[in-house]
């Protein structure tokens, strides 16, 4: 048989050319595994950023690998609010689904905002603190009950800021406290006047202030009053404010068998306020006089005004003062009664002296208080005396004016008639 050498040529080199062909697909083969490897591995799978980063492919993508782009339209999410979110993302001609986590995890910020206060005034919470910070809503509280009052001191106060993703933040705010010490104030009068079987206001003429409180409670202790009686009782106010403090101040009660007549006392103080204001004062404002100079005007007009005549109506005050305005005449009664309406009316306190021990008859004058301090005046004119009775002591005081001083508050004890001008109706003012 005869051989065929081009056809023996022809397949080696046809084997050549398949192997070398061979070797150039295994070689492809391994660099395209290798590659998508690479491709694959460029790719994260889970990202978790944190709330307002932005939502971008090198979040996803380590590699610069060509045609790599999201298929998920992430302008969509909201980078601002946490959430777990499914995307697809593009390499050459592979897909891959990835997760996007995004969290917060950072606590608000914010500024302590020192306070002074008194311990009733506690500051709304945030007031306490400035510069809150945070990508999230802040809730602002404070830590410890601030239920009012507060203790008195200075300490921090801690102040929780905190979003709603359990994110928080403890601010120590700087609190000075002041504490409420302090007792009210409390003034009553001395006397009190009431009837058995009347009523009385004993809150009328009380006036009471505290530093913090604008309602402190005023309170009235009449355990030593005998209501069925007649006679002179001490009673105690006391004034006590939010805080607990307070204060007692004692005041006289000269209670009174109830007359059988007595007028409404608007009326009779109707009568002498036209008095006062337009005879007594001659029509100038009050205000341009002081107590003293007020109370000197009405003594010198009853002094001269009313007409003894021995005899008046003592049923009750309220007759007799009617009865002098009427009739400019009466006792020693009218006089008192008419001096009290004008004093009631200008604000001046007083109170009724009655001669003690009665020897031929009965006698009263008026108790008045004037810059603290109470004083004898007597409008009543007697024969043997020169002039009417004003701002005198007791040792002053003649015969005519015997009295039991239990039964009125405590006097001056320091002569001012020194300083008196019975014409001009003043007193000189005491040199520095």
């Amino acid at each position: 048989m005869r051989s065929n050498p081009g056809k023996r040529g022809f397949s080696a080199f046809n084997a050549l050319l398949i192997a070398v062909a061979l070797g150039f697909i295994v070689l492809d083969a391994g660099y395209g595994i290798m590659y998508y490897a690479k491709v694959r591995d460029s790719v994260n799978e889970h990202v978790t950023i944190e709330t307002g980063t932005p939502v971008t492919l090198d979040l996803f993508v380590t590699e610069n690998i060509p045609s790599t782009a999201f298929i998920t339209d992430v302008s969509l999410i909201d980078n601002m609010v946490p959430g777990t979110y499914g995307l697809k993302v593009k390499t050459l001609v592979v897909t891959r689904d990835v997760v996007l986590d995004i969290v917060d995890t950072t606590a608000p910020a914010g500024t302590a905002v020192p306070q002074t206060i008194f311990q009733d005034d506690v500051p709304d919470v945030e007031d306490t603190v400035t510069d809150v910070y945070d990508l999230a809503p802040v809730t602002v509280s404070y830590v410890n009950d601030m239920t009012a009052p507060l203790e008195g001191g200075a300490y921090d106060v801690p102040v929780r800021l905190a979003d709603p993703y359990g994110n928080e933040t403890i601010i120590n705010v700087p609190f000075e406290v002041t504490a409420d010490t302090a007792a009210p104030s409390l003034e009553v009068p001395e006397c009190i006047y009431a009837f058995i079987g009347g009523s009385t206001s004993y809150l009328e003429n009380v006036t009471v202030s505290d530093d913090f409180d604008p309602a402190p409670e005023v309170t009235v202790d009449l355990s030593q009053v005998d209501s069925e009686t007649a006679g002179v009782y001490q009673i105690t106010y006391t004034a006590t404010d939010a805080h607990g403090n307070s204060v007692s101040r004692n005041a006289d009660l000269i209670l009174e068998e109830m007359p059988a007549v007595s007028l409404d006392r608007r009326e009779v103080y109707g009568q002498a306020a036209d008095v006062l204001y337009n005879q007594v004062l001659g029509g100038t404002s009050i205000d341009s006089f002081t107590d003293v100079e007020v109370a000197f005007r009405i003594f010198d007009w009853a002094s001269r005004n009313i007409s003894y005549t021995g005899t008046s109506d003592k049923s009750d005050w309220t007759i007799a003062a009617t009865d002098g305005f009427d009739t400019h005449t009466g006792d020693c009664y009218t006089y008192y009664a008419v001096c009290r309406a004008m004093l009631d009316v200008a604000g001046i306190e007083n109170v009724r002296v009655e001669r003690y021990p009665i020897t031929t008859s009965p006698h009263y004058w008026n108790l008045i208080k004037i810059d603290g301090q109470w004083y004898h005046c007597d409008a009543c004119n007697f024969a043997d005396t020169s002039g009417f009775v004003f701002m005198q002591i007791d040792p002053e005081l003649d015969h005519h004016h015997e009295f039991n001083g239990a039964t009125v508050p405590a006097r001056a004890s320091v002569s001012v008639q020194d300083r008196l001008d019975f014409t001009n109706l003043t007193m000189e003012d005491i040199e520095e």
